[in-house]
């Protein structure tokens, strides 16, 4: 945003003061945005130039006061109050309405002239959707007068009664949460002084003592299961790798590169060029429709031998494992993943970083350049693939659908809902077993997945916060760098303690642990299994807890923290706090830092962790047949042994892994965020 000029700052002071004082002109002039002013029927925020603004639904940037100012006689209100799960449209007064709009202007253009308001403006999205809810709840009221009297009194907002606002918290069939806080702001004073038509019988006092209904806790979103993130992850990099290499290019990651030769590949060996008479006959669709391209087709046909379906269904799959990689090793938000474009990778101080256009509680007019992510080798790799596939169909929104823009439309990213269902059908389409047919994926749930990874893997809050853009601009100092790791991982912690996104998702890992280590019928590796298994289960016999009050109990544990300590694959349970117990027997790895998880009677390795057990038992075997390592083959060996001996505690057959494990150098990559 430009820097105000002198006269500007003249003028702002001028109406904070009119504010202040009840003597501001609501000018119907006044500009609310590029195509609207204070006098309009509708404001519209609406701005095809704004990227940011440029993704979001139009319904969620327009107000249409007129529809909802009554108009019509009073006994045809009542047909506007739909049952529960109707929609309603709000109908008010026209005194109502305008004290409304006054009000809104005051919120969106001037909130630190309100007591304890933020001083930075409202977002568009955000003001249009306190105006949606607090219309609707008086509209509520409004009606609910005129079902006992047909000739209601209410016409201004100071005709409502504070009993009259609590008769209708009671029968308001929607959330009453985002409405408390629209009251209290429209009863203070520097509103209730620039009201047209009087002030309210009611304060914030008032308002805030009433009695609400108690907040609806929101049920958490289903996290990904460890193995479904592991899928997701294998099979979309594996994808995204082929594609990339029939283009004749070397994936950015080493480790799929590597993967990638020794696995087989389509038998397409002219693809490039069969990629590029793809893209022609996209074009030849999109200028003159589907049926100028059946010439293309025979030809087609006739050079590579095969139709061009069977392409499309390749690089179908190839659109959507690059855009499962970027949600999955990102966090983004779908509000930020519709801001991605094609020339969205930069290079900074030698990291690959991706632009998005959204930071949450960030102005929606700051420069687009200010949203980096970081973008590690398989992020990269899908972003390239995307770029490539954008091609096809005439689109620079990476995530976008895979049909072709006509010629004149104006490309467009996914809705919400159209990225859910793309996701869900192409886990159908990858899911040849059918093992998570009964699973529904939704966009936030890659994100939450993500959380639970870095959580679940210490990392600690501050970079958790860092990678899921909620402390920015604080960690960087509006400097626009990337942070030093020293700084994300200490530095700021003691900022960061209320962060509620990291203290949940640690919340959620430390519960995850608890049931790991102390559920029912649990399953355990390493040295101590078998006595952490009867320590246990003798101690829940001992205070009587089964079933759902052993639940109950593990949550409370996990709430108060306890004694596990992470150690490689598997935790430390012993005590290493009371003295007496340390003095009668020293434990040998505090000395020189050697924890064996496969000897200690102090080591366990739940269930969950058999994945990271399976890739250094596969680390093990890899190195023993090195070349480079032949001088370490009794040591390899020996970890090959107790590697092995430990999946078969699990019931696992070592010679017979799953596939489906989370590649342990591409998670450590994300972790160490380059």
């Amino acid at each position: 945003m430009a820097a105000r000029t002198d006269v500007q700052k003249q003028d702002a002071l001028v109406d904070y003061a009119a504010l202040e004082s009840g003597s501001f002109v609501f000018d119907p002039d006044l500009p609310i945005s590029k195509h609207s002013v204070f006098g309009d029927e509708s404001w519209n925020w609406s701005d095809t130039n704004n990227p940011r603004l440029n993704t979001t639904q139009a319904s969620k940037l327009r107000i249409n006061w007129k529809e909802m100012t009554a108009d019509i006689p009073a006994r045809n209100f009542r047909r506007a109050c739909k049952g529960k799960y109707q929609s309603f449209a709000p109908i008010l007064p026209p005194e109502m309405v305008e004290d409304l709009k006054r009000a809104f202007f005051i919120l969106a253009f001037f909130p630190s002239v309100l007591r304890g308001k933020r001083r930075r403006q409202n977002k568009p999205i955000t003001t249009v959707y306190a105006i949606k809810h607090t219309a609707n709840f008086l509209s509520h009221a409004f009606l609910k007068s005129l079902e006992a009297n047909a000739h209601s009194q209410l016409q201004t907002l100071g005709d409502i009664t504070l009993s009259q606002v609590q008769a209708a918290i009671a029968t308001y069939p929607y959330s009453c949460h985002p409405v408390k806080g629209v009251l209290m702001m429209l009863a203070e004073e520097n509103i209730q002084k620039n009201l047209k038509h009087g002030r309210l019988q009611w304060g914030t006092i008032d308002i805030k003592h009433l009695r609400w209904p108690p907040k609806k806790e929101i049920e958490g979103i289903e996290t990904l299961p460890d193995q479904l993130f592991a899928f997701l992850s294998n099979k979309s990099s594996e994808l995204v790798s082929e594609f990339l290499r029939l283009l004749g290019r070397t994936p950015k990651d080493p480790v799929l590169a590597e993967q990638q030769r020794a696995s087989t590949i389509r038998n397409w060996p002219l693809f490039k060029e069969m990629f590029e008479s793809y893209i022609c006959r996209r074009d030849v669709i999109r200028m003159s429709g589907a049926a100028a391209a059946s010439v293309h087709t025979y030809k087609f046909v006739k050079r590579f031998s095969i139709f061009p379906k069977a392409l499309w269904e390749f690089l179908f799959d190839v659109h959507c494992a690059a855009q499962t990689l970027v949600l999955l090793y990102t966090g983004m938000r779908f509000s930020e993943t519709c801001g991605i474009r094609v020339g969205c990778l930069i290079q900074r101080s030698g990291v690959t970083l991706m632009k998005s256009s959204v930071i949450k509680h960030t102005a929606s007019n700051m420069p687009i350049d200010e949203d980096e992510w970081i973008a590690i080798d398989a992020v990269e790799d899908a972003v390239l693939a995307l770029e490539e596939l954008s091609r096809c169909n005439f689109n620079p929104f990476l995530f976008s659908n895979f049909e072709t823009v006509k010629n004149g439309k104006r490309p467009r990213p996914l809705s919400n809902g159209g990225l859910t269902s793309r996701l869900n059908h192409y886990l159908v389409r990858i899911d040849t077993k059918g093992d998570w047919s009964n699973w529904q994926l939704s966009p936030h749930q890659y994100r939450h997945g993500l959380i639970n990874q870095l959580a679940r893997a210490e990392v600690g809050i501050p970079y958790i916060t860092r990678q899921l853009k909620h402390y920015y601009s604080t960690v960087l100092e509006r400097t626009f760098r990337i942070a030093p790791t020293s700084t994300i991982y200490g530095k700021q912690a003691q900022m960061l303690v209320a962060n509620a996104t990291g203290l949940h998702a640690l919340k959620r890992a430390k519960l995850e642990i608890a049931r790991d280590l102390y559920a029912e019928g649990g399953v355990f590796a390493g040295g101590g299994a078998k006595l952490h298994v009867e320590r246990t289960e003798g101690f829940f016999r001992g205070i009587g807890l089964e079933g759902k009050a052993r639940e109950q109990y593990i949550e409370k544990l996990a709430e108060t923290g306890g004694g596990p300590i992470r150690t490689g694959v598997g935790f430390c349970m012993r005590n290493h706090v009371d003295p007496r117990k340390l003095k009668e027997a020293p434990p040998p790895c505090i000395g020189d830092l050697n924890c064996n998880p496969h000897t200690c009677v102090y080591s366990v390795v739940p269930e969950s962790r058999k994945s990271e057990v399976i890739a250094r038992y596969r680390n093990a075997a890899k190195q023993l047949v090195a070349p480079d390592q032949s001088h370490l083959t009794s040591h390899w060996q020996k970890e090959l042994d107790a590697y092995s001996a430990m999946l078969q505690q699990l019931g696992i057959d070592p010679h017979h892994l799953p596939s489906s494990t989370i590649n342990p150098d591409t998670v450590a990559r994300v972790l160490a965020g380059n």
